[in-house]
């Protein structure tokens, strides 16, 4: 008998989980947000804040200062230029060197 209780109790847990696993999946997609890395940006997006690292120094990437309104930084791996006040990627400057490529 402590067995079969054991056994439900697990299954109701698992249930339990990925009920929830799937209504906070379908609310993160409902509002926008993306789980995955952004595959390669395009001009006109707008990422969201996690899937940008906005470069401090300009130097180390051979980029002169930032251009009044805007700033330098990596997108899914490429060198991008965004709007400083909305985010929007203004210009794509090139893909980042790395293993792959």
């Amino acid at each position: 008998m402590t067995r079969r209780r054991g056994i439900q109790a697990g299954t109701m847990a698992a249930c339990l989980w990925l009920a929830l696993a799937t209504m906070t999946s379908g609310q993160i997609e409902a509002n926008g947000l993306s789980l995955e890395p952004m595959a390669v940006p395009v001009v006109g997006d707008t990422p969201q804040p996690g899937q940008i690292r906005l470069i401090e120094n300009l130097g180390a990437f051979g980029l002169g200062p930032n251009l009044p309104g805007s700033r330098y930084a990596v997108v899914a791996q490429h060198l991008v230029r965004i709007d400083a006040a909305s985010g929007q990627i203004l210009s794509i400057l090139r893909p980042l060197p790395g293993p792959n490529r």
